[in-house]
């Protein structure tokens, strides 16, 4: 009988996973811990708007370099740098003495994070055949979408426990132990790995990329102005624009237009991520269900990302009309767990399109999602303090949701630069 084939690829996803988690663990607990920051470090509204804006900054500038270091290094030795530097810069968070060193923190743990998901979306094509990534992508970002969840929630209690400052402190150490585990088992080619027998490696290669040399030059103009590409990128900056009001005012919104206590919002807060987590999972499986039964990888994945952008688009513009605390939440939660049916298919697709060099094609669609990060936290301040409310950046988000879902008529994944 033929060898049956190991399942080493799925504890890959397992770390991969566990790396989403703390990737948002660390970066969701400063929206939880803004406004007892704003009061110890005597922050003004906008202040606060640049702290969470500067994350963004300093992710854009270095998003593109640190995944381009992600194919020349391999997945292995960049990801053990990039938790390194942002545990460290996580509970340097906690020291913060003032707005400048508060700043500054925040920049240096924006650019350690960078290049984060699309070394880990090249590790996946490297370890799933095509048919499978959009589940493997589809559980990495569910992992993103817990650690948002979860953090709220775990903030609210470290903070009640251990005050805003050394809450950052021990989301910090997560981080480093997980560079302690991936050091030590993760192999960049499956090939190395002693766990994998022969008929896992043959499943694994269906549609595989192999990793560019260390010397060969990388296709910029090929890469970074293919058509399909540049659309995506496009509509990963809808994307991105939406969901960091998740993660940056959600609370603020919750205390004070509806008027609940900070344990009351951290809970709330938890729950658009949780739905989020919930899309993520489904959306990856819905697209690799479809192209399987259709026989198009190009409708598989496009009927999953039109769906999740119209419906999270209707979402948000229901939240406008809610009177109360549970009624606007659920609104929220419906915007946030539909539109996240749309992250698997978009990774998948770009590291598809970027073939060896997949993880700088990641790099260029995440800095349109970065963009749209420098923008809105500080858009969503400015909104709500000249109408008095965050209504006016639903709005924004609903429209930036049909924008992105309309574009995905235009995305063929089965296209590939020649690279």
């Amino acid at each position: 009988m033929p060898e049956a084939p190991t399942a080493t690829r799925y504890r890959v996803t397992a770390l991969v996973l566990a790396a989403a988690v703390i990737t948002y663990l660390d970066r969701v607990c400063i929206s939880v811990a803004a406004p007892l920051m704003q009061r110890d470090l005597s922050l003004s509204q906008s202040q606060m708007g640049v702290v969470f804006s500067v994350f963004a900054v300093a992710y854009a500038i270095f998003e593109i370099p640190a995944a381009v270091l992600g194919d020349r290094w391999g997945q292995r030795r960049t990801m053990i740098r990039i938790v390194a530097w942002w545990s460290a810069f996580t509970m340097l968070t906690g020291a913060a003495f003032s707005y400048a060193s508060l700043v500054a923190t925040r920049f240096f743990f924006g650019a350690g994070e960078a290049g984060a998901f699309p070394t880990l979306s090249r590790a996946l094509s490297r370890w799933f055949p095509v048919d499978a990534r959009s589940r493997a992508n589809g559980l990495m970002w569910m992992g993103a979408r817990l650690g948002g969840a979860i953090s709220p929630v775990l903030a609210v209690g470290a903070i009640a426990l251990w005050g805003w400052r050394w809450t950052f402190a021990v989301f910090g150490l997560a981080g480093l132990a997980w560079v302690a585990v991936w050091t030590r088992w993760y192999r960049d080619d499956p090939a190395a790995h002693p766990a994998v027998n022969a008929a896992e490696l043959d499943l694994i290669r269906v549609g595989a990329a192999p990793a560019p040399s260390r010397t060969e030059k990388l296709p910029w103009r090929t890469l970074l102005f293919q058509k399909d590409l540049l659309i995506l990128c496009a509509t990963y900056f809808a994307s991105g624009f939406g969901f960091q009001f998740f993660v940056t005012w959600l609370p603020t919104y919750l205390t004070k237009e509806h008027g609940l206590t900070l344990e009351r919002s951290g809970v709330y807060s938890a729950l658009p991520l949780l739905a989020g987590a919930t899309g993520c999972a489904l959306g990856g499986l819905a697209a690799d269900w479809i192209t399987r039964r259709s026989g198009s990888l190009a409708w598989g994945r496009r009927a999953v990302a039109v769906t999740g952008f119209f419906l999270g688009a209707l979402g948000f513009v229901a939240a406008i009309s809610a009177r109360t605390p549970e009624m606007a939440i659920l609104c929220l939660v419906a915007a946030s767990g539909l539109h996240d049916l749309t992250l698997p298919v978009a990774w998948a697709t770009c590291t598809d399109l970027g073939g060896r060099f997949g993880g700088a094609a990641g790099g260029w669609m995440n800095l349109a999602s970065s963009i749209s990060g420098i923008m809105a936290p500080v858009a969503a301040a400015e909104l709500a303090q000249a109408f008095g409310s965050f209504h006016p950046l639903f709005w924004v988000a609903a429209g930036m949701y049909v924008f992105g879902g309309t574009l995905w008529f235009w995305i063929d994944p089965r296209k590939t630069p020649g690279i």
